[in-house]
């Protein structure tokens, strides 16, 4: 059998070629998912095209209204970012609870999101932000709205030829919170049982605005409309919280499988959502 090829581009353009030229071939990012089913040979790879040097593809950019995040930015400068805690404090959480730090160091934004695990972390967040993932290919870009970016377990809306190239986020408005939280079986390295991210804007105590996504309880990382529903426009309160709870567990569609049944994640998520909506409530009120 022939050893798969390995390839490193140091241009986005040298590496569409390289794609157009071997299309079976595997991008590699970070590589913390990948070498694991390598490992346990759940996946075969003709080629490898390593995407790691190129650096016109890390990078985090204040534009104003927007920021601007490199596909290869890693997990760990997602945390630490400044910009990113202070624009979106909850993507900065949601990377904080990513794995360990050696992971968080090789693991890239783009190489989470292609991924589309159900309970990526990176996923809650980003569809509660207006923004697009900017993928590129050798026709051109293309502009991906962040909410319809993930289209089901380990799917996502890119095309043969494709690779990531960026995501841009419109800044939240003054005044609005943000929370991301998960639960696991361990304190650390696992991934979600079930996760949480809310937004919450508040005028007193009548909810403007809110935005709830929730992740591991459905195909894909998924906004709580029937929740909000509930939430906007009303004074909070915690009968209020309550059912907005209820309604956000009753709107979820978790599995049952070795990790956890459906009945637990839907109490998860009705502990997660009452939980965020009295922190962001009463934190707004101070």
């Amino acid at each position: 059998m022939q050893d798969p090829i390995y390839l490193k581009p140091e241009t986005l353009d040298r590496a569409l070629d390289y794609l157009t030229e071997y299309p079976q071939a595997t991008l590699w990012a970070g590589g913390t998912d990948l070498i694991v089913h390598l490992e346990h040979k759940k996946l075969k790879v003709s080629g490898i095209i390593d995407l790691t040097s190129i650096p016109e593809l890390r990078f985090i950019e204040d534009c104003g209204d927007k920021v601007r995040i490199g596909a290869l930015t890693t997990i760990y400068e997602i945390q630490t970012s400044p910009v990113i805690k202070k624009e979106f404090a909850f993507l900065a959480q949601a990377a904080l609870v990513l794995a360990s730090w050696q992971i968080r160091t090789l693991a890239t934004i783009g190489g989470n999101i292609v991924t589309a695990a159900p309970s990526a972390e990176t996923g809650c967040p980003l569809i509660l932000l207006d923004g697009n993932i900017i993928v590129q290919s050798k026709n051109g870009e293309r502009k991906i709205p962040t909410n319809q970016f993930f289209k089901g377990p380990g799917k996502c809306d890119l095309a043969p030829g494709e690779i990531v190239k960026e995501i841009e986020l419109e800044k939240l408005p003054h005044g609005y919170q943000t929370i991301y939280q998960k639960e696991r079986l361990r304190r650390s390295m696992d991934i979600a049982l079930a996760n949480a991210a809310c937004v919450l804007n508040l005028d007193g105590d009548k909810c403007q605005e809110v935005r709830i996504g929730l992740g591991a309880v459905a195909p894909v990382p998924m906004r709580a409309v029937k929740t909000e529903a509930v939430l906007n426009g009303q004074v909070m309160s915690d009968e209020l919280v309550e059912k907005a709870a209820q309604t956000a567990a009753s709107e979820c569609k978790p599995i049952t499988d070795i990790r956890a049944t459906a009945d637990y994640r839907r109490d998860l998520i009705y502990a997660l959502v009452k939980r965020q909506l009295t922190a962001l409530w009463k934190a707004g009120a101070e």
